[in-house]
């Protein structure tokens, strides 16, 4: 690919947010359809919620460390029987459900 051709493809992925292989196929789809295709920047995201959605996956990284320590921690002493099978498997269910709580109130 020439130069200025890279230039430009790299600029037009800056302006709208997207990959050069997202940018090229959208290009080629709209070439083929015969119709014009118009980059536009993506939406901006609000100073606040940004600041949320930020301290959001800080608090989530700072829970699943714990909770990494935590399961480490059991199946140490599930391996050397300091813990019953009923416990480990109790506890670890536990964990499983919490995570899948996690997981599904972070933000996108």
């Amino acid at each position: 690919m020439p130069a200025a051709l890279a230039a430009q493809v790299h600029d037009a992925c800056e302006r709208s947010g997207k990959s050069p292989s997202r940018l090229i196929r959208e290009v080629l789809e709209a070439a083929f359809k015969d119709e014009k295709l118009v980059i536009t920047p993506p939406p901006a995201i609000p100073a606040k919620m940004y600041r949320i959605t930020n301290d959001m996956h800080r608090l989530f990284a700072s829970v699943s460390n714990n909770m990494n320590q935590m399961t480490r921690r059991l199946n140490y002493d599930h391996l050397n029987r300091l813990v019953s099978d009923k416990t480990y498997a109790a506890v670890n269910d536990q964990l499983a459900i919490l995570i899948r709580v996690l997981e599904s109130r972070l933000p996108p």
